[in-house]
């Protein structure tokens, strides 16, 4: 990645690094006053209807209450004295029950009988369990019980809340059961003053409802016992939405503190990285070889140091390069120089002697004479060819032509080479491991030149011996690589740092040009030659270029 994308995404996490501290917090500190003001309206909301139900349940007491100290009362139960259901009519309780506001009354006698029956006039003559058990209760309070209506639909229960009086005369009693059903009247007035969705409950069934609450809710229940209940559902959607509102504005603000902090970050960052831009390039100018490269960027501070040195540095580069390619260049012929005069000066001394020997035993007419000529003439011409390799194998060192470069599958390479090997040396096995597939980028004659002096080299160090020449093509992700390996006696580890030189050998007769020419070759192919194994259990040359892609 580079520098200026670096520097633009630092100041865009910078811009929402604040962001990302702030909005949580405001988050969390938003749904707990949410969170409190909805808890707060619940609380406000319950003892709201907690308030009205008491209210219904008060009037109900009171309603009948007047109703047993009213003198109608009284003169209803002194005519009922002796014949209380000739006195008490089938409609009396329910003239009585709509005179006092009440939705449900009943009369009964001593025993429990219905005398008269407002919300269900068929009952009279019956008992009613139910309500004469109220009759029971210690508590003025009205309870909450089950009672049995009669609508379209034909009888069910509903949940009410009523209360019990007696009313004596003499030794006559009576009892008055009245109280208020809990309808869609009440959840109309409840959901009216709590605005809420509020469902009356008789056990698991809905007796009535009233109102809404979108969606998400969360839900209140306030019991009566165990006839009925009232369940208040609270709305959380304007807490939701109150959240969501927030998020979407915290997001637009980081949306658009992102896009000015990048747009602010590849401004600086461009103002910043185009002195260092600069300087890369001059850099890699400089590694293909443009030893003069000047960098004009405008800087200040260490950056303008920096180009300043840079500058200065590639002028003295390049003087110090050319100084320094002279002397090697030097250097290196004299090296060579003397290299070549020993190796010339070698053969030449047993052409003088035998030179010196024929001209001795002509001079003194030596009758042994012509054998002394063949002997002597085998020698020179035996020296006059190693003479010619030796000037050979220089000018192939000296005179070695760029390489063509093009794709070549190595695989296919080293498996024409082997081909060459078909039948290799008495005592020597050849064992391939070509992977197919491995490309690079090579000059194929000079490549088949450094691979068939590698397997000639490994041939040569197991004469006599023998053992496994193994020939290995493999790639990795950056590399294609050629690795020839034999069962020889090895590089020692002191000949390591010169085996690549020229005339540098350990072998009798050798030149020392062809690993040179070798790692010269590889070299001008942006590879290089590797030697390996151990000192005594073999060699492994190791040809490693850049993979193709």
């Amino acid at each position: 990645m580079r520098l200026r994308t670096r520097l633009a995404l630092a100041f865009a996490l910078l811009a929402l690094v604040p962001l990302a501290v702030v909005v949580p917090l405001t988050l969390t500190r938003l749904r707990d006053t949410l969170s409190r003001e909805l808890d707060a309206r619940m609380t406000a909301a319950t003892a709201s209807a907690q308030e009205s139900l008491e209210r219904s349940a008060s009037n109900a007491r009171r309603a009948v209450e007047e109703l047993v100290e009213s003198p109608a009362m009284e003169d209803l139960v002194r005519e009922a004295r002796d014949r209380p259901l000739r006195a008490i009519q089938a409609g009396t309780a329910e003239g009585l029950m709509k005179s006092r506001g009440l939705t449900v009354l009943t009369l009964f006698d001593r025993n429990g009988t219905v005398l008269s029956s407002g919300h269900l006039p068929a009952r009279r003559g019956d008992p009613d369990a139910v309500l004469f058990a109220v009759t029971k209760e210690k508590s003025p309070r009205p309870v909450p019980v089950r009672v049995d209506v009669r609508g379209n639909a034909g009888l069910r229960q509903v949940p009410a809340l009523v209360t019990a009086r007696p009313v004596d005369y003499g030794d006559v009693r009576l009892w008055a059961v009245g109280g208020v059903v809990l309808d869609d009247g009440l959840a109309q007035h409840l959901a009216r003053l709590t605005q809420t969705d509020v469902t009356l409950l008789s056990g698991e069934a809905t007796v009535a409802h009233a109102g809404s609450a979108a969606p998400p809710t969360v839900a209140r229940v306030l019991p009566l016992g165990d006839a009925a209940s009232v369940r208040l559902t609270f709305s959380r959607a304007a807490a939701r939405e109150a959240e969501e509102g927030v998020m979407r504005a915290f997001l637009l603000l980081a949306g658009l503190g992102l896009a000015f902090a990048a747009l602010l970050g590849l401004w600086v960052s461009r103002w910043m990285t185009r002195p260092v831009e600069a300087l890369t390039s001059g850099a890699r100018r400089v590694a293909e070889g443009a030893l003069d490269v000047q960098v004009a960027a405008r800087a200040s501070g260490e950056v303008g140091e920096l180009v300043r040195t840079f500058n200065h540095m590639t002028s003295e580069l390049k003087a110090t390069t050319e100084r320094l390619m002279a002397t090697e260049r030097i250097a290196a012929w004299q090296e060579v120089a003397r290299r070549l005069a020993h190796e010339i000066k070698n053969p030449l001394t047993p052409i003088r002697m035998s030179l010196e020997t024929l001209l001795a035993a002509h001079e003194a007419r030596h009758p042994s004479f012509p054998n002394l000529f063949k002997e002597s003439a085998g020698v020179i011409l035996e020296e006059v060819e190693r003479l010619r390799r030796i000037v050979d194998e220089f000018s192939r060192f000296a005179r070695l032509p760029k390489p063509q470069l093009a794709p070549v599958d190595l695989g296919e390479l080293a498996q024409g080479v082997l081909s060459l090997y078909a039948a290799p040396p008495e005592g020597i096995q050849l064992q391939p491991a070509l992977q197919t597939g491995v490309v690079a980028r090579a000059d194929r004659d000079q490549l088949t030149q450094v691979l068939v002096n590698l397997v000639k080299n490994a041939e040569e160090a197991m004469t006599g011996k023998g053992g496994a020449l193994r020939v290995r093509v493999k790639g990795t992700d950056a590399d294609a690589v050629i690795e020839v390996e034999d069962d020889g006696p090895g590089i020692p580890a002191e000949h390591r740092a010169r085996i690549f030189e020229p005339y540098f050998t350990t072998k009798d007769g050798g030149t020392g040009l062809g690993l040179a020419i070798a790692a010269r070759i590889l070299q001008e192919h942006g590879g290089r030659l590797e030697v390996g194994g151990e000192p005594g259990q073999g060699a492994r040359f190791s040809v490693v270029l850049p993979r193709a892609s």
